[in-house]
């Protein structure tokens, strides 16, 4: 993820921020995926989980977390222990609600003493780290100094999403302006 280790050090040490790919296909999403360190269980703060590992999951799907976003407001990440979405509400042009929600499966919910803090912590912390980035960009969008420059190649999926909400924005993918 491009800008990872500046922004997200503690999601830096559970997944290595250059890993996974970017997943292509046609329609009003784009995802990807990064793997999971070495003897990490989960995106936590130290890594391991509190729950129970989805079942029937292969090995693959074990080791790594899924992001898709549902355009134009749905962020969904599948992990290996627990399903979490952001739905995104613009309030203007410069402030969204953000929700975020976690599903756990039945037999860790279940359980005793269950506690999904372990995850709820790492996202509360990871998430005001992307807040404060995205604020930081949106003071440099308001500059009278500000350009847009080319992105680099690595952001391809934004790429994508950028020219999916023009592309819909002008009605060129059917149903008229978005």
């Amino acid at each position: 993820m491009f800008g990872c280790p500046m922004i997200h050090p503690e999601l830096c040490k559970v997944s290595p921020p250059h890993s996974g790919a970017n997943l292509d296909g046609d329609g009003d999403w784009v995802g990807g995926w990064m793997e999971l360190k070495e003897g990490v269980d989960t995106m936590s703060l130290d890594g391991r989980s509190g729950g129970a590992t989805i079942a029937r999951l292969g090995e693959h799907e074990r080791r790594t977390v899924v992001y898709v976003a549902v355009l134009p407001n749905l962020l969904i990440s599948a992990h290996p222990d627990y399903v979490m979405t952001h739905l995104l509400t613009p309030l203007s042009a410069d402030l969204t609600h953000v929700e975020c929600s976690w599903a756990f499966p039945a037999e860790a919910v279940d359980r005793d003493g269950f506690d999904p803090s372990y995850a709820v912590d790492f996202w509360d912390l990871t998430n005001r780290q992307d807040w404060a980035a995205c604020e930081s960009v949106q003071r440099g969008l308001r500059s009278p100094h500000y350009r847009p420059g080319p992105l680099a190649p690595v952001e391809d999926a934004v790429y994508r999403f950028v020219t999916h909400m023009a592309r819909r924005y002008f009605g060129e993918l059917g149903g008229g302006p978005a």
